[in-house]
C-alpha cells in the first residue's frame, strides 16, 4: 500500500511540475552580451578570451543578476522586457497591488512608474538603463540612485 501511495504521489508531483508555467523571463540582457561576444569579437580565440575574462571579472554574473531580479520583475508585471523592445515602442499596463494602482509604461531601456490610485497618488519615477555605463538608475522628483555599480 505504501508503494502505491508513493507512486501516486510521485505522479501527482510530476504532473503538477510539468503543467505549471515558469516565470523566468527572457534574460535579454545576458543574451545580448553573449551574442555580442559570439558575433562581434574577432574569431573563436578572441571570443573565448573575452568569455573567460567576463567570467573572472563577473560581467556575466552581473547581467544574470540584473536580468533575474530587475528585468524579470519588469517583464513579469508589464508582460515585456525593456531590453527586448525596439526604439519608439511603448507598452502600458495597469497593475494593482495591496490596494494601490500603478501605471507602468515600458519603452526601450526605460520603465516609467506612476501611482494612479491609493495613498500618495500621483507619485512617479523612472527606471532607466544606461548602455554606456551598463547601469540601471531610478529617477524621481525626490531621489536619484543607481541600482548597481
Amino acid at each position: 500500500m505504501k508503494k502505491i501511495k508513493s507512486v501516486l504521489l510521485g505522479l501527482v508531483f510530476l504532473f503538477v511540475t510539468l503543467s505549471q508555467q515558469g516565470c523566468i523571463g527572457s534574460f535579454q540582457l545576458t543574451k545580448n552580451l553573449y551574442n555580442w561576444n559570439q558575433n562581434e569579437v574577432g574569431g573563436k580565440w578572441g571570443s573565448e578570451l573575452v568569455f573567460a575574462a567576463f567570467i573572472i571579472i563577473p560581467v556575466y554574473a552581473v547581467t544574470l543578476f540584473a536580468d533575474g531580479i530587475v528585468l524579470n520583475s519588469i517583464e513579469f508585471w508589464t508582460g515585456s522586457n525593456p531590453m527586448a523592445m525596439n526604439a519608439g515602442e511603448k507598452e502600458t499596463q495597469i497593475v494593482q497591488k495591496d490596494g494601490n494602482i500603478y501605471k507602468l509604461t515600458a519603452a526601450k531601456n526605460k520603465l516609467h512608474v506612476e501611482k494612479i490610485g491609493g495613498d500618495n497618488s500621483g507619485e512617479q519615477g523612472e527606471f532607466i538603463w544606461n548602455e554606456d555605463t551598463q547601469n540601471w538608475s531610478f529617477i524621481s522628483s525626490e531621489q536619484h540612485f543607481k541600482l548597481k555599480e
